[in-house]
């Protein structure tokens, strides 16, 4: 507010406590009245008060809402106790009147309820609820009728509205607009009893007749009423709307006082009163009247007036004059609190106070405290001097070389206020982003992060057309941040004051949040221009006025420098600050004094023309020169007046130094031994820290700048190289230590906590030390939240068993002074830590600090608070500090790594990780290299749990570092970090050798190990690591290099098996590892996994076997191990549903190909394998699953063996046993069951099931296979009588079981991922079905296979005509008789299946017209050879016929024409027959005649 010389800063506000948290149970209170009452009556406003109910005190807060007005909030605090988190929302039928009140319940009723609440509606409905404790109503909607006392003050038709009530303990009054009042003892006394309702009137006797007689007209209305107590009796204060103030005594119902309030030279009338409380001992009771004049003035005045007792009098009240005015300007006074000594004025602009004790306004005794409006204007850049404009340009200057930064900075300083704890709120903030049309409920809303608040609000950049412009991006800031400080204003507009009398706390009730005020720290008074603070800053010897006076003018030197940059550079200086040590804060100052002596660089003023325009850019410059010159000027004569003052700069510097003093953080003894629980307190006392925190930080940094100011021009201000090297070695290092403390502080108040990552849960919970689930529950749902910043959890390091923190009692909310007492105790605790136990060297606290953090899973935190140290470390002032306490930067280091390896764990990925972890490895190695580390690490606290190391008793350097990289090792292996911890394997390696040395016996027998099996471990870790990180060649270099046997066999085993699991096992096979030394051992290892692994196993392990030893050239042993993984596929083939058995054939069949391929490499005198035992088919279940650790050694791997056993298997065995295992995966195609035996010849069963299913190929293969002479002849015979048969249309043919399916060559297809080798067959094959029917198939077969057998054409002719002797033949068939007759002959000589054949068949089965034809065909073709082919024919026994069947073919023709048969067809053959042989025997008589005389 703005502040007369009158009136003076005391103080600010600082929030307690945000509704927003508050689960609300909602209730409504039934009634017997029919509500006639708008919810919008103009007598509805916002109204809150408060009461204090109990010893320790439980204060009870309740609200009605002008929006809402028929609802009542009410919630409960205790200072001594956690916030419950609930509240109680009572729903009336209708408009309450702003007034409620609440007193504890002590009626006999109250068992089980513990307050009482009055309410009075605006028709006159007044309510008594009994309120349970805590508000425990579980499940209910309404509020239960037996705990409700409801009654109707306004029964009575003549009486009017009512303008003021008020509630005491049995009593609620009612002032009406008529002037009379009501008192009801309401839960006194029953509504039917006697004497519950009365009126209190100037006529007593006229008041029995209540509501009868007329009223008097001279009494105005009730303007106010206040009830007290005064002397153990209860008083009623009535103000009415004439002036007239009236007292009455309300256990008698008399008036005892009663005067008419005037204002002098004034027009206008009292409206409000309040009373404060009655001094006993004086008799004084301080009144506040508020006086509101005219419209046309509209000024309003509290006056105050003291009403004083006069004991045994007969006039017992008496009314002094007024002594006080407070004028309000136009705006009124939203509350007034008024104790025995104070008054309480809250408005719009901020909170007044003014001391009734001086009679003197200008005794110094009117203060006002500052409202957070103020502050969260001010924060988000929204007053008048904080100008956001400032920050950009201040950001280009100090991000200067990284241009690309400057947006992402600027959204993190607003980001970064904008969810402090006093500024931000979920309703503001939900309201504020439903205005950019992003809609939350509020549970979505309640459940986000600090990190998915910041999300949502910067995903409304999407909708920005230029995002990457910082301008833009300035102007979007400002604009959003305009909103959210207007909707705050609004959502948590003040509604009332808090107080309590017993301690003298003041607190606000606004809509949303309930708030404390605190009182100013002495430097704050100095900032603020209270400069009478000075006395308390030891200034040193000299003329102490004189100091003051110098003191005085630097702090305008200070203000100047301050009002030059802005108030934007404290905040990029403290953004920085949190990006440490990614951008140096001695940049960062040297850019701002750059800015300070020659104003902004001409990059920057090129830049603000392309962003602001050319005009705009232009002024700006002009004006930023002219304020640059002022500057200049002013600090030059300044600075030159405060030398010439004190006569030289020493002076002037040991004034400096002295101020500095004063604002490093101050010492407090307090001593605290454990914890208590959490309370409300706490809220406050971390808030005031903040504020605090922020004043004396960017206070210091202002010093910090004039210091760097004066150095940079101390040649103008003639500073000597003395005084130079004093400021820059001496006094800058101090400040800069007094601004990073304060930042620190600052930075713990503000920055919210981390959630909880649910796999900490269980490990971390139990270190909270919290006593009940519900308290657990509670904790946990506060971390991540922006209301409960880090300070929270540090404020359980300083707890004591009574619930106090120094001298102060939390059963009560604190007073403004207590508050910064208590804050002075939490930030020298802080800093210092306890007096007593912790070291007075600045920074070692820290340690500590961080050790709670890491305690409570804050981890982000507690690695900055390190990191911030660890940046200071390299300094080496406090480098050497740090190591003369204990050792405590080894303890720092080493909290350090294990902050950043629990980071890793909370949704860390990619690069961000890789980094954290190096950052880790390397603090870890900083921790183990600081001497006397091991002392340190030692001394961490038992409740640090897995920080905790064990060093003790290990006499040498090297044995407590083996062991403490063996730790480190351990916590990297324990959050899967293979590659740091294969690094600290390796370092505790190292220290193997030198620790063992230097040990003596007793400590070697703590090992309990050899140095070999010590070696063996971390050589076994090493390659554990190496393998989970794909180094499969380092884990195998880790295997070779460990020196214990049996550790280097458990890798070896290790490394095959997760070779297999990860698809990489082919390594072992190519050659790419060396085995030297180890074959027989990986081939066991691989011969052990083979044996059990299941067949389903890919990669296959015998197919691995058989490529191990193929590239080691072992043929024989490869095709051992792959046919023993065909073995064991038919054995477990018969268990197999169809398509998986076709599946393992087709295994089988690979398996049986590449062990011949095999066997063909081998000199076939040595081409043959063992054949596997009986037992090789055992099911692998009956195998252990796991190798006995000692096994015996096998035979020698030696290739070649020296002769055969009994039992062997050859190429031809191993062919023979490929073909019987292609007919069965033929038949498994085709759904047909036959199993192979495994030896022997086959049955014709096989055939026939073969040629049954069509596979021809492969029935021919077998027959060929395993039958020859004429077995073999039968076999096909047989074969094609049953081909022949399908091609008859009218016989019944078995059916086909399945499809016909084609073959596309005798040696399978290979299944996926395998190959077929080289076949023992590989001539071409015949296609099955190649042509479209059964005759194409037969004539193919038959063509391909009459070779065999000669006598098959006519085999099949026999079973077509057999069949169907009507058949016609096909045409390829008949050629094939015919083109076997011999050659050198004529006629129908031939093979087994010649024409003459064919002519018997034709003649055999009737088909006389066939054989007629096929006689005349050939007879004539023997008349009509050529000229040389007459020669032969005339030798002997050159033609013959089959003249016998021919004779027959006659007989039967005569046979048939006798029995009248055919009888035409049958004459034309024979005459037909008759002239053909005629002819035929005419050439042959011919011919013989022709020989005859050639031989004569």
């Amino acid at each position: 507010m703005e502040s007369s010389n009158d009136w003076r800063m005391a103080g600010m506000e600082v929030p307690l406590l945000s509704t927003d948290s508050i689960d609300w149970i909602q209730l409504s209170v039934p009634s017997n009245y029919t509500p006639n009452t708008s919810l919008h009556h103009p007598l509805a406003k916002d109204f809150s008060s408060s009461c204090a109910v109990g010893n320790p005190p439980s204060y009870y807060i309740w609200k009605t809402f002008q929006s809402q007005s028929n609802m009542l909030e009410i919630l409960e605090l205790c200072g001594h106790r956690e916030i419950s988190g609930v509240g109680l929302r009572l729903i009336f039928p209708d408009a309450l009147f702003p007034f409620a009140f609440i007193c504890k319940d002590d009626s006999k009723f109250a068992s089980g309820n513990h307050i009482v609440l009055y309410a009075l509606t605006i028709s006159g409905v007044a309510y008594l609820i009994r309120l349970r404790k805590k508000f425990e109503y579980a499940t209910s909607s309404l509020v239960p009728t037996d705990e409700i006392l409801e009654y109707n003050t306004q029964l009575d038709p003549h009486h009017r509205p009512i303008t003021s009530a008020f509630a005491t303990k049995g009593y609620l009054v009612i002032g009406r607009s008529d002037g009379s009042i009501g008192c009801f003892q309401l839960g006194k006394l029953d509504p039917s009893a006697p004497g519950f309702v009365s009126e209190l009137r100037d006529d007593a006797g006229f008041g029995l007749l209540w509501g009868l007689l007329s009223r008097n007209p001279t009494v105005a209305a009730v303007q106010d009423l206040v009830i007290s107590e005064v002397q153990q009796g209860q008083l009623l204060f009535a103000l009415h709307s004439d002036g007239v103030f009236r007292v009455w005594d309300l256990a008698s119902h008399s008036k005892i006082f009663s005067h008419a309030m005037t204002v002098p030279t004034s027009t206008g009338a009292f409206v409000r009163l309040w009373v404060g409380e009655a001094n006993n001992d004086t008799g004084m009771i301080p009144l506040a009247m508020l006086h509101k004049q005219n419209l046309d003035v509209n000024v309003e005045t509290i006056y105050i007036y003291i009403l004083r007792c006069n004991a045994g009098d007969r006039v017992p009240l008496s009314l002094e004059p007024s002594f006080k005015k407070i004028s309000l300007s136009e705006a009124g006074p939203i509350d007034v609190k008024l104790t025995s000594n104070k008054v309480w004025i809250l408005k719009e602009e901020g909170l007044m106070m003014q001391d009734l004790l001086y009679n003197d306004m200008r005794e110094g005794s009117a203060h006002y405290y500052a409202l957070q409006e103020t502050f969260v204007a001010d924060l988000l850049f929204q007053s008048p001097e904080h100008s956001a404009d400032d920050l950009l340009w201040l950001a280009y200057s100090a991000f200067s070389s990284s241009k690309e930064e400057i947006a992402p900075f600027v959204s993190s300083v607003f980001l970064h206020r904008l969810l402090s704890p006093g500024v931000h709120s979920n309703a503001v903030l939900k309201q504020t982003l439903g205005d950019y049309n992003k809609h939350f409920t509020y549970s979505e809303f309640g459940s986000f992060t600090v990190d998915g608040l910041k999300n949502e609000i910067l995903s409304l950049f999407e909708h920005q057309g230029d995002y990457g412009s910082p301008v833009n991006i300035l102007q979007w800031w400002k604009f959003f941040c305009t909103r959210y400080v207007n909707n705050w204003s609004k959502i948590n507009a003040a509604c009332g004051l808090l107080i309590d009398t017993f301690t003298g706390a003041i607190g606000l009730v606004r809509k949303s949040t309930i708030s404390l005020c605190r009182g100013l720290e002495d430097v704050e008074r100095i900032v603020y221009g209270f400069y009478e603070e000075q006395n308390k800053i030891g200034l040193g010897s000299g003329n102490e006025l004189d100091q003051k006076i110098l003191l005085f003018e630097l702090l305008q030197c200070v203000r100047k420098v301050s009002q030059q940059l802005g108030k934007a550079s404290s905040a990029i200086f403290y953004e920085s600050l949190l990006r440490t040590p990614n951008k140096s804060t001695e940049e960062i100052v040297h850019r701002f004094v750059k800015i300070l002596e020659t104003g902004y660089s001409s990059s920057i003023a090129s830049m603000q023309i392309s962003e602001l325009g050319a005009d705009t850019a232009w002024e700006k410059e002009l004006s930023n020169h002219r304020n640059l010159r002022k500057f200049s000027a002013d600090i030059f004569l300044s600075l030159q007046a405060i030398c010439n003052k004190a006569n030289s700069w020493d002076k002037v510097l040991d004034v400096v130094e002295s101020y500095l003093k004063f604002l490093v953080p101050h010492k407090v003894v307090t001593n605290f031994n454990s914890e208590a629980i959490f309370h409300i307190n706490g809220a406050a006392i971390v808030h005031t820290t903040s504020q605090i925190a922020k004043v004396m930080f960017e206070s210091s940094l202002d010093v910090l700048m004039l210091l760097s100011y004066m150095t940079s021009i101390s040649g103008q201000i003639y500073l000597s190289y003395d005084d130079i090297s004093r400021v820059k070695l001496g006094l800058i290092p101090m400040i800069q230590e007094i601004v990073t403390e304060w930042h620190i502080i600052h930075f713990l108040g503000t920055t919210p906590s981390e959630s909880r990552a649910i796999e900490d849960f269980s490990s971390q919970l139990s270190s909270l030390q919290i006593d009940s689930n519900a308290d657990k529950r509670l904790w946990n749902g506060r971390l991540g939240k922006c209301e409960f910043p880090l300070a929270f959890i540090l404020l359980w390091g300083m707890r004591s068993p009574s619930g106090a923190l120094g001298n102060h009692s939390f059963e009560r909310l604190p007073s403004p002074s207590s508050l910064i007492s208590l804050s002075q105790e939490f930030t020298s605790w802080i800093i210092w830590g306890t007096t007593g136990e912790e070291s007075s060297i600045f920074f070692v606290h820290s340690i500590g600090l961080a050790l709670i953090l890491l305690r409570h899973g804050q981890y982000k935190a507690a690695e900055y608070l390190l990191t911030l140290v660890d940046a200071y470390s390299h300094e080496e002032k406090v480098f050497e500090s740090l190591q003369a306490v204990d050792g405590k930067l080894s303890t720092l280091f080493h909290l350090l790594g294990c902050c950043l390896v629990a980071q890793t764990q909370h949704g860390l990925h990619g690069p961000l990780k890789d980094r954290k972890v190096g950052e880790a490895v390397c603090f870890f190695f900083r921790a183990a290299s600081v001497e006397g580390s091991s002392k340190s690490l030692q001394s961490l606290p038992r409740e640090a749990g897995w920080m905790r190391i064990d060093f003790s008793g290990f006499p040498s350097t090297a044995t407590w570092k083996l062991q403490y990289y063996q730790w480190v090792m351990q916590l990297f292996e324990q959050y899967n970090m293979s590659e740091a911890a294969c690094q600290f394997a390796l370092a505790a390696l190292e220290q193997v050798d030198e620790a063992f040395g230097t040990m003596h016996s007793s400590s070697k027998e703590y090992f309990g190990e050899s140095v070999t099996s010590v070696k063996g471990r971390f050589w076994a870790n090493i390659f554990k690591f190496t393998l989970d990180l794909n180094n499969y060649h380092d884990a195998y270099c880790a295997i070779i290099s460990n020196p214990d046997e049996d550790s280097k066999h458990i890798c070896l085993r290790r490394f095959i098996i997760v070779l297999y699991e990860r698809g990489a096992v082919k390594m072992l096979c190519d050659g790419q590892l060396p085995l030297i030394g180890l074959v027989d051992k990986v081939e066991q290892e691989l011969v052990w996994k083979a044996e059990r692994s299941d067949l389903s196993t890919k990669p296959n392990p015998f197919k691995l076997l058989y490529a191990f030893e193929m590239h080691r050239h072992n043929w024989r042993r490869a095709a051992s191990y792959i046919y023993l993984h065909s073995v064991r596929l038919r054995a477990g083939a018969a268990v197999k549903d169809h398509q998986i058995k076709s599946l393992t054939l087709q295994e089988r069949l690979n398996g049986l190909s590449a062990a011949i391929n095999a066997l063909q490499l081998v000199h076939p005198a040595y081409a043959w394998i063992d054949a596997p035992a009986e037992d090789t088919s055992i099911d692998k279940e009956k195998f252990p699953r796991k190798k006995p650790r000692m096994i015996m050694q096998e035979q020698s791997p030696n290739d070649v063996l020296p002769q055969r056993l009994q039992s062997y298997l050859d190429v031809e065995k191993l062919e023979n046993e490929f073909v019987l295992t292609s007919a069965e995966y033929l038949l498994s195609l085709v759904n047909v069951k036959w199993t192979f035996a495994g030896s022997g010849k086959p049955s014709s069963d096989l055939i026939d099931l073969l040629v049954e299913s069509s596979s021809y190929d492969m029935a021919f293969t077998v027959i060929l296979r395993f039958w020859k002479g004429s077995g073999l002849k039968s076999e096909l015979e047989r074969v094609f009588v049953t081909m022949a048969l399908k091609c008859c249309s009218n016989r019944s043919v078995p059916p086909l079981h399945g499809k016909d399916r084609r073959m596309h060559g005798l040696l399978l297809n290979s299944s996926e991922e395998e190959v077929v080798h080289d076949s023992f067959d590989s001539a071409t094959t015949v296609q099955e079905s190649t042509g479209s029917n059964h005759w194409e198939t037969l004539e193919i077969y038959l063509d391909k296979y009459r070779a065999f057998h000669p006598r098959l054409p006519l085999t099949v002719a026999t079973t077509l005509l057999s069949a169907d002797p009507q058949v016609e033949l096909p045409l390829w068939l008949v050629r094939i008789f015919k083109d076997n007759k011999n050659e050198g002959s004529f006629g129908m000589t031939g093979n087994e299946s010649s024409p003459a054949s064919l002519f018997r068949l034709y003649v055999d089965y009737g088909r006389y017209a066939e054989a007629t034809n096929l006689l005349v065909e050939y007879v004539e073709s023997l008349s009509s050879v050529r000229p040389a082919d007459v020669i032969r024919r005339k030798r002997p026994c050159a033609v013959w016929f089959p003249y016998t069947t021919v004779e027959r073919l006659w007989c039967l023709l005569d046979e048939s024409i006798r029995l009248g048969h055919r009888t035409d067809q049958c004459e034309k053959l024979k005459k037909l027959l008759h002239g053909v042989l005629l002819n035929h025997l005419n050439i042959l008589k011919v011919d013989s005649d022709d020989i005859r005389s050639s031989s004569s």
